[in-house]
């Protein structure tokens, strides 16, 4: 058995994986965990790291550890969660990325430009087109926060991406299961916003490439060490080619799964079964075969409960004390 925790608006991304008859995926919401006094035996992945509150992100870090210390196998370790200016900026000194990233009190040196914003927590993508000098650069976080944008979750990230074809850019993947780091279909877009892609808007010799990108996990071996760096176990990379080198945009602790049906290009049917198999078979080498075993946790009177009942209380007269 796998068990995914993740936030309760976030638990549909793994539908397809639970539905799988080769392998035994459970999810479970955080908000179920926090009161949970135990957990059947299995192998626990914390995800959507980047959603929680801080006081959840300290309540199931301890759960984690009073996981492992039981013998249990666990990935993602929610204490060493890095915010996303956090691991930008820390791949960027540890060298896998070229470009940088600021905060938004932060001047970014001139020939940085052109740059962006977005925000440092969620997944909505950038907030703004290209900004190619530091007054305009000054007039978009003020605009930002005029919109009601909290001025400490603004970044300012480096633009660092190039067309694969003309008109036409492309965001990479990868997938990380403990040990193994499998290719990903690709998104194709016509704007270097490439996220969700677009349809058949791509050649067909790119949907060839990406194809052999995926059978042959071209990029794993290096994207493991971004992996590594970022101490993420399991998630998906989101990365790009610039002048040849990768270039790490985000790792996505929950990411979402989705089986394509049909598609202009039959070459790219083929790429997304060979990716769920891929898939399939790497979650099904860390699955914990299931026993009448429980791993049991501190009871509902303990401060992980306290926190959750503050969230409607709202009445905390000190710090909770670390068990």
């Amino acid at each position: 058995m796998i068990i995914l925790f993740t936030t309760q608006p976030h638990c549909s991304t793994h539908r397809d994986l639970e539905r799988h008859p080769e392998i035994d995926l459970r999810v479970i919401p955080y908000e179920r965990l926090l009161r949970a006094r135990r957990l059947p035996q299995a192998t626990y992945i914390f995800s959507d790291l980047d959603r929680l509150h801080f006081w959840d992100l300290e309540c199931v870090a301890s759960i984690y550890r009073q996981l492992r210390e039981a013998g249990a196998r666990v990935l993602n370790n929610p204490a060493r969660h890095r915010s996303r200016y956090q691991l930008l900026r820390h791949l960027h000194h540890q060298g896998i990325n070229e470009f940088n990233v600021w905060q938004a009190d932060d001047e970014p040196p001139t020939d940085r430009y052109p740059v962006f914003l977005r925000t440092d927590s969620a997944h909505r993508g950038v907030l703004t087109d290209l900004i190619y000098s530091p007054k305009s650069l000054e007039n978009a976080i003020e605009e930002q926060v005029a919109r009601g944008i909290p001025l400490r979750e603004l970044i300012i990230v480096q633009f660092a991406a190039e067309p694969v074809h003309e008109g036409l850019y492309r965001k990479l993947a990868a997938y990380r299961i403990s040990d193994r780091v499998i290719g990903a279909p690709c998104a194709h877009q016509e704007t270097w916003v490439a996220k969700y892609g677009q349809r058949g808007i791509a050649p067909g010799e790119l949907y060839n490439e990406e194809y052999h990108m995926v059978t042959e996990h071209t990029h794993a071996q290096a994207l493991g060490g971004a992996f590594d760096t970022a101490d993420i176990e399991y998630g998906r990379v989101d990365f790009g080619l610039v002048k040849g080198r990768r270039q790490v945009y985000e790792i996505n602790t929950n990411p979402y799964f989705r089986n394509l049906k049909s598609h202009p290009f039959s070459i790219r049917l083929e790429t997304f079964q060979c990716f769920f198999h891929n898939l399939v078979d790497a979650l099904s080498e860390i699955d914990t075969p299931s026993q009448k075993r429980w791993h049991k946790l501190p009871d509902s009177r303990t401060w992980r409960a306290w926190l959750v009942d503050l969230r409607r209380t709202r009445r905390l007269s000190r710090w909770p004390r670390m068990p």
